[in-house]
């Protein structure tokens, strides 16, 4: 154990966390979540399914946005300190998993104590919908790391880091807004041809309709679900898609972060 607790990665993850924890954006970060959250539980609190509703749609606003944006920043701009934790006896494998699970530690305390703080507060534990808050709160977590790990990837590809910020945005919109026009217009092209596995496949593509459809089916609001979300509860029924779109989530976790870590490792820096 004491091993473990001195190991290089556990190392550089506490030193991110503390550095990071401090962080004014940070701050900014769970402050916005305490505001709003307090607000739209505070004005859904006769119905509580529909008030994890409306804290959903806050969470996949500015969950993927702050972690994509934030740890796209903090990677590059600790890149010249990786240029000398290099020169030591230190890994860039212990250098990549320590950045991240700090960085990814302090995100999603902020994200949590805010959310806590603002509707938890707001919630029976006895109500109907205290089981869906829990998920949502879940569910943000994992969104948290599935963009860290995407913004430690799309940096380590990067030659220009002014185009970092640019990148990143555009990752946003595309995974917020465009991929769902996209799905859209492929069922009204093809309308006419059995859809339902190949739209499946495309949901899974995207953690954010992911997490959107998981949390529904779990409060059980199939009309707000679109298209995709009403094929993923008729084929594979609330139990099983929760299932599978957990494991979906987890592969979006580490994939990226493999990828991440495959191109740091032969990058030069």
């Amino acid at each position: 154990m004491k091993k473990i607790f001195n190991s290089p990665v556990v190392t550089i993850a506490l030193f991110e966390f503390r550095e990071n924890i401090r962080n004014k954006w940070l701050l900014i970060y769970g402050l916005s979540f305490l505001i709003f959250s307090g607000i739209l539980t505070y004005i859904g609190t006769g119905d509580p399914l529909q008030a994890s509703a409306s804290l959903l749609n806050l969470v996949l606003l500015l969950v993927p946005l702050f972690s994509l944006v934030f740890g796209s920043i903090s990677f590059s701009e600790a890149l010249p300190f990786h240029e000398i934790l290099v020169a030591l006896p230190i890994s860039r494998r212990d250098i990549f998993l320590g950045k991240w699970i700090g960085l990814g530690t302090g995100l999603v305390l902020s994200f949590l104590l805010g959310m806590g703080a603002g509707s938890l507060i707001q919630f029976n534990i006895a109500q109907q919908g205290f089981g869906s808050y829990l998920l949502l709160l879940c569910l943000g977590c994992c969104l948290t790391f599935i963009f860290l790990s995407i913004s430690f990837y799309v940096v380590t590809l990067a030659r220009k880091k002014e185009l970092i910020f640019g990148w990143m945005l555009l990752l946003w919109f595309f995974f917020f807004v465009l991929f769902d026009v996209l799905v859209f217009g492929v069922v009204l092209l093809f309308g006419d041809y059995p859809l339902e596995i190949p739209v499946l496949i495309l949901m899974l593509l995207n953690p954010i309709d992911l997490a959107r459809v998981m949390l529904l089916l779990k409060i059980d609001l199939a009309a707000m679900m679109g298209y995709s979300g009403a094929l993923f509860q008729k084929y594979l029924g609330n139990t099983l898609g929760l299932f599978i779109g957990g494991g979906a989530l987890a592969l979006w976790t580490l994939l990226p972060a493999w990828l991440g870590l495959r191109t740091f490792q032969k990058k030069d820096l």
